[in-house]
């Protein structure tokens, strides 16, 4: 399908229009994010669907930019327990999801995670975890209130904040060496009694960062002796790299009724497709999350939730091995990449599947330089200033693909900077 140019102009004005438009909520009109033009950057929701639109008008892309496991498939055992669900699990599952699935995500969180959850009050079975952070938003931010978000952070976080009626208060990350790393200071210097939720994720999109016990344990008294909720984001705990060990915020004492985890099956077992995850909480939280689900999409795909179980009941050590071996093997290839030309300098990430390097010497804003690839070398990538301020002067590249994409999504890349002035030195 072809996108005409004048549909894709027509719908940037649409968006921008509709800001001051009577008939939008002014939820809807704050999660536009147009004041990141008072920092010089577009907004990073139409700047995500310009290049989105544009990327299916051109055709033939090859994307460096998404997040789906693109060279492996689940298990069979994975596979063939959401075939026969099609034929044994016709009607609807129920809100809370099916018992049984609940009962080994208990299982495996205490087994994994350190944590004890209830399987009837303090988990729910989640339309991927990106349903649990916009319910946990819902549910805990009010308008006006005060939200603390690291940033870079994953890029729907800082919509669905704003959907709430919460206000950001960004925490950077620092920036050291190439390399992103946790910044203490950073986050106490920001943090007050007025604020009422911590948001993170662990490991870190699309910084790659993971937080080590003691940073969590910092983190941890924080919010005890502040009284802060904390938002953790654990989508990535099984695509951990280099040995990285991942531990839950919401194991540390005193962090259980504070805190709302999202997990997920999509980055962990090349599941995207399936579209399940779960929400981990205090009861009286996840008893709002039960009422959002049901009151907006009822149940979770039965498919999904079969094939969920069968990971959680079946041995998938081998097939997580291979999985990270094969991340390893691709990540060190685009980091050598990308390093090699002149004007990047690329991190080596340990907590996802994304590396996000920093390409300032290159001379171009970073949404221009992505539509430029686009344009020029067909191949997408996402500009930096969509995962938060401070991510501008980056882009993130992503290593889920196969080696065959990747590395055609290199050339393509390379050939289209061949086209720039000479970088300057960074």
């Amino acid at each position: 399908m072809t996108v005409e140019k004048n549909k894709r102009e027509a719908r940037q004005a649409r968006l921008t229009e509709s800001a001051t438009a009577p008939w939008l909520s002014g939820s809807m009109k704050a999660s536009l994010m147009l004041d990141y033009a008072d920092g010089g950057l577009p907004s990073p929701v139409t700047a995500a669907r310009y290049l989105s639109d544009l990327s299916e008008e051109l055709g033939d892309v090859v994307s460096l930019s998404g997040g789906t496991i693109g060279d492996r498939l689940p298990p069979d055992f994975v596979r063939d327990a959401a075939r026969e669900a099609v034929d044994k699990y016709p009607h609807y599952p129920g809100v809370k999801g099916h018992r049984d699935l609940r009962q080994a995500i208990s299982r495996k969180l205490e087994r994994e995670n350190g944590m004890l959850a209830d399987a009837d009050d303090e988990i729910l079975v989640t339309i991927g975890a990106q349903q649990v952070i916009d319910s946990t938003f819902r549910i805990l931010v009010g308008a006006g209130d005060e939200v603390l978000l690291f940033d870079p952070e994953y890029a729907s976080t800082e919509p669905a904040i704003r959907m709430a009626g919460g206000r950001v208060v960004p925490v950077p990350l620092a920036l050291e060496k190439g390399e992103w790393r946790f910044d203490f200071e950073a986050l106490a210097r920001r943090a007050t009694r007025t604020s009422k939720l911590l948001v993170m994720s662990n490991g870190g999109n699309p910084s790659g960062i993971v937080y080590s016990r003691e940073d969590l344990e910092r983190i941890a008294d924080l919010a005890r002796r502040l009284d802060l909720w904390v938002f953790s984001d654990e989508e990535y705990e099984k695509t951990l790299l280099d040995g990285t060990t991942h531990y839950s915020i919401a194991a540390l004492p005193g962090m259980k009724e504070r805190t709302v985890t999202a997990f997920s099956f999509s980055k962990a077992y090349g599941m995207t497709a399936y579209r399940i995850g779960y929400a981990v909480g205090p009861a009286k939280v996840i008893d709002h999350m039960h009422s959002i689900l049901r009151f907006s999409l009822q149940a979770c795909s039965a498919v999904g939730q079969r094939a969920a179980h069968a990971v959680l009941t079946g041995d998938m050590e081998p097939w997580l091995r291979d999985n990270i071996a094969n991340l390893e093997r691709k990540r060190d290839y685009l980091v050598d990449r990308l390093n090699r030309i002149p004007g990047v300098q690329c991190n080596t990430p340990k907590g996802c599947y994304f590396t996000f390097p920093d390409v300032r010497g290159l001379g171009l804003p970073t949404f221009q330089l992505a539509e430029h690839l686009l344009r020029r070398g067909r191949v997408a990538v996402a500009p930096g200033f969509e995962f938060g301020p401070k991510g501008e002067g980056h882009i993130r590249v992503s290593f889920c693909f196969s080696l065959e994409q990747i590395a055609e999504g290199l050339n393509r890349l390379e050939r289209a900077l061949g086209e720039l002035p000479s970088p300057r030195p960074a």
